[in-house]
């Protein structure tokens, strides 16, 4: 029964999604930190930037680490590893401290997507692998709406922010306990013709053998450029969503920010799996065109958030999932399609780790730079940084797809 593809999947869209309750209720807890500690925005971006550093270093440990244990075993790991550090995390009381679990939390968790896209790469066919990874993606934005609701609902009833501590990793604990019993062992597949051709190399390629083929193909150094700039983006929403939606509040309802901060990923759900499926008309490696019309209104609307006098949490928090639409669509392709596209059954986690590791690195300034230009000069100077970063997206984006467009003429 668990064999099937509709378990193995479902199995998975659940398991990566219970990661949020233990990633999502940092970012939650920011205004809570703010009051208990008097933390600065720019302390508060550094409890964001040095975690998703560690990150990055864990996408590419891991997603290698994937290939060689499996993917079901690379999920145990990480989900064993953050329920721990997020229990110390909220037994801690120093910024030094938080950041110091913060970060382990996310080395560890860094292996959850590696260890999932092996597993699907091994038991999906290439044809679907765009509608299989939209559906995947929507793991990460669902996770983070729930993860949210629910961090709105535990501040709502319980005082103080430990309580976001507590209750996120015994839940993210259960999901685990699931996970071992519902997913198929993920053993490697026996060589074929053509899983090698797929990768340029000999039957059974080594690690290095992967690395060789991946760094060939120029697809994937886009993907890996498309990453940084992509990954900069969310990430600034998602940690600074809360925090800005409790500013233009007026400091007045710490548990509707947090609430309505679900707006952008929940706008997500919906781009993944259009984007993916979308994607698939196009076919493998021709997924560009749709990535460049979506991070174009991105661009616009951005512009709209930074300019177009916003000034109550609604409709912030609207213009806000509006952009969701339109960034999160391109971004699940990045670590999810293009990585199968271009790496094929073997390869996959290795691929995805480098191209999501790539991302979070160039993420990982995105907490202290947004941070610090919100508090100098304002929420509209860090929402013209972050349409700069749109506007380069778009033109690599575009470059790419005229590319495309020209192989296929």
């Amino acid at each position: 029964m668990r064999e099937r593809p509709h378990v193995v999947l479902f199995t998975l869209v659940v398991g990566y999604a219970a990661f949020y309750l233990c990633r999502a209720n940092v970012e939650a807890a920011f205004p809570l930190l703010k009051q208990s500690f008097s933390f600065t925005k720019t302390q508060l971006g550094l409890l964001s930037s040095v975690p998703i550093a560690a990150y990055a270093l864990g996408k590419v440990l891991m997603g290698a680490l994937g290939d060689l244990i499996g993917g079901k075993r690379l999920i145990v790991l990480a989900i064993a590893g953050s329920v721990a550090a997020t229990f110390v995390f909220g037994a801690s009381g120093a910024l030094g401290a938080f950041i110091l679990c913060a970060s382990a939390n996310r080395f560890f968790q860094s292996g959850g997507w590696s260890g999932a896209v092996h597993v699907i790469s091994r038991r999906f066919e290439p044809r679907r692998h765009g509608l299989v990874m939209g559906i995947m993606s929507t793991s990460y934005e669902l996770g983070n709406v729930l993860a949210l609701l629910l961090c709105s609902a535990i501040t709502l009833r319980l005082p103080g922010w430990r309580p976001l501590f507590v209750v996120t990793p015994l839940l993210l604990a259960a999901v685990g306990l699931f996970v071992v019993l519902a997913l198929p062992a993920g053993g490697p597949l026996p060589a074929t013709p053509e899983a090698a051709a797929s990768l340029g190399v000999q039957d059974d390629p080594s690690l290095a053998d992967i690395v060789r083929s991946l760094a060939r193909k120029p697809a994937f150094w886009i993907a890996v450029a498309l990453s940084v700039l992509l990954t900069f983006l969310r990430i600034g929403f998602l940690t600074w969503t809360p925090m800005y939606l409790y500013e233009v509040s007026h400091a007045t309802d710490i548990s509707g920010s947090i609430a309505k901060a679900a707006f952008f990923s929940s706008a997500g759900v919906v781009a993944a799996l259009s984007t993916g499926a979308l994607s698939d008309r196009f076919g493998p490696g021709r997924r560009a065109p749709v990535m460049t019309g979506s991070l174009a209104v991105v661009v616009v609307l951005v512009l709209v958030l930074a300019h177009g006098g916003v000034r109550s949490p609604l409709p912030a928090a609207l213009l806000i999932g509006a952009i969701g639409l339109f960034l999160l669509g391109p971004y699940s392709l990045l670590a999810g399609a293009l990585a199968l596209d271009v790496s094929g059954k073997r390869g996959a986690a290795t691929a995805a780790g480098i191209i999501d590791g790539a991302g979070y690195l160039g993420a990982s300034s995105a907490g202290v730079v947004l941070g610090k230009l919100a508090e100098e000069r304002g929420w509209s100077a860090a929402f013209d940084a972050t349409a700069a970063v749109a506007l380069v997206a778009t033109i690599v984006a575009g470059a790419w797809s005229v590319a495309v467009l020209r192989r296929r003429a």
